[in-house]
């Protein structure tokens, strides 16, 4: 089953500004005639030299080992900008110390200015409170949920938005459910299920898989060391929470329930029929 990304997700000011900065010192130190009025070079040397090829080498062999576990599209894109920019700022710091000022001031504009988009897309997700989610949980046993515990001001909450969106959209149905309980808001959740919400906690955000009512498996889990880490990615919650088999499980009870409807409605015409032949016959 394949999930469906929106691309103007990443037309956006976000991407673009990341984009603009991770490539500044490559695009101003090759074009023409920026690399003669920036740098203040001979037209003969509107080139990489050795130590500045070797930074970018140094960058991409730091994102091959970085990214070797696979992660989401999403997240390769954020660690590409990020050692992008430090890159970036080490290039400008060893040509002139005030590119790098004005470079890091730049930076600084385009976090304050121009922030990781919202999701607005297509969602398949419940919002609960903490009465309501534990009236579902009583009330519907047989209805399987994915609940997501989260805070509006954790960054790493917000970075979750967008894959547990698309995830929803392609694993919601009849019994197999997707929903969401602000933790900043409802702090009895935070308090029923144990989880830290104070800033440096590393529980947030949390997924929770109710089964019959209860809760099967929540990852981060716990260790004896305490929270083990885990990374939120579309594969590895796809992969932890079996969403295939428990999709496929939840599809096959509303296909029994239809060829269940369907018997009865051929058994009523079985009956019906015979009745108007002999009707027919005595005629």
């Amino acid at each position: 089953m394949r999930l469906m990304v929106d691309p103007w997700h990443y037309v956006s000011g976000f991407h673009i500004s990341h984009l603009l900065l991770s490539i500044s010192f490559t695009l101003l130190k090759n074009v023409r005639p920026l690399c003669t009025f920036v740098f203040e070079e001979s037209d003969h040397q509107c080139s990489l030299d050795w130590n500045e090829t070797n930074i970018y080498f140094f960058l991409i062999c730091t994102l091959v080992v970085k990214n070797r576990k696979g992660p989401s599209f999403d997240e390769l894109l954020k660690k590409i900008f990020l050692f992008s920019k430090v890159a970036n700022f080490l290039l400008f710091f060893y040509s002139d110390l005030r590119l790098a000022i004005l470079f890091s001031v730049a930076c600084m504009v385009v976090v304050v200015t121009c922030p990781e988009p919202i999701y607005k897309g297509p969602q398949e997700i419940t919002y609960f409170t903490h009465d309501t989610l534990q009236e579902e949980l009583e009330t519907r046993p047989r209805t399987t949920w994915l609940i997501e515990l989260y805070t509006s001001w954790s960054a790493k909450c917000q970075e979750l938005a967008t894959p547990f969106a698309q995830i929803s959209n392609t694993y919601s149905h009849t019994h197999l459910k997707f929903g969401k309980v602000d933790l900043g808001r409802q702090q009895e959740t935070a308090k029923e299920y144990l989880i830290d919400t104070s800033a440096t906690s590393s529980q947030l955000p949390t997924i929770i898989l109710f089964q019959n009512g209860k809760e099967v498996m929540r990852k981060p889990g716990r260790t004896r060391r305490g929270v083990a880490k885990y990374s939120f990615t579309v594969d590895n919650i796809i992969r932890d929470f079996e969403l295939q088999s428990l999709y496929e499980s939840t599809k096959s009870k509303n296909q029994k329930k239809a060829e269940k409807k369907e018997l009865k409605a051929k058994e009523e015409v079985e009956e019906i029929v015979p009745e108007t032949e002999e009707e027919k016959k005595t005629k």
